[in-house]
């Protein structure tokens, strides 16, 4: 069952803006994170239980992307540098450990991502696992405009947001049958990988 957003939340989690609208559609229910350059101890860690998606276009290319996914950065006339479009936030529901990208392989429909993407992101760091973050997205009803300021830049994935943002005028973006259905598909697919609880803040 979801947990209701508060009525207003200050925290994001930086991530492609492709793979946001991948979540933003359905398309994907999940992040694959290891961790930035500013995080501490240079690993990821999820601080919070939900949160807003915050867009970035940091490395991002289409080449990471499969070509049937192409039109989620074809799409775009330009990229401002001044602001971003806040259009969803999500829970955290599950965390699982992944070791190698060869357990990813099994889930390659599932995701908007080529296989090269999967192999940097997993062996940047090999001696580190990466966390395959199961998601329930919500699409705000009205997507709100961010000034990007400076304490949003560089290689961190969470920011603060100093107006708080309604979110109670939100909606998941799945069905709670069709998003429990993916992730039953997952977990059976990644039967043997270790899960750990996500922290509640």
């Amino acid at each position: 069952m979801t947990l209701p957003l508060a009525p207003t939340q200050n925290i994001a989690l930086k991530e492609w803006s492709a793979t946001i609208d991948a979540l933003a559609s359905g398309d994907q229910i999940f992040l694959l994170r290891k961790g930035g350059i500013r995080e501490t101890n240079h690993h990821f860690e999820i601080n919070h239980r939900r949160f807003f998606l915050y867009p970035t276009h940091f490395h991002e290319a289409t080449r990471l992307l499969k070509p049937n996914f192409h039109h989620l950065i074809y799409s775009r006339n330009h990229v401002a540098t001044d602001y971003v479009v806040i259009k969803a936030w999500a829970e955290v529901a599950d965390v699982i450990t992944i070791n190698d990208a060869e357990q990813l392989a099994a889930l390659s429909e599932l995701h908007v991502w080529t296989d090269d993407f999967i192999a940097k992101r997993i062996g940047w760091k090999p001696l580190h696992a990466a966390d395959l973050i199961i998601l329930k997205t919500h699409k705000l009803s009205d997507p709100i405009r961010l000034s990007i300021e400076a304490h949003h830049k560089g290689c961190k994935s969470w920011v603060d947001i100093e107006a708080p943002i309604d979110a109670r005028a939100s909606a998941p973006v799945l069905s709670n049958a069709v998003w429990e259905e993916k992730v039953r598909e997952i977990r059976a697919l990644l039967l043997d990988k270790t899960a750990h609880p996500a922290p509640i803040t």
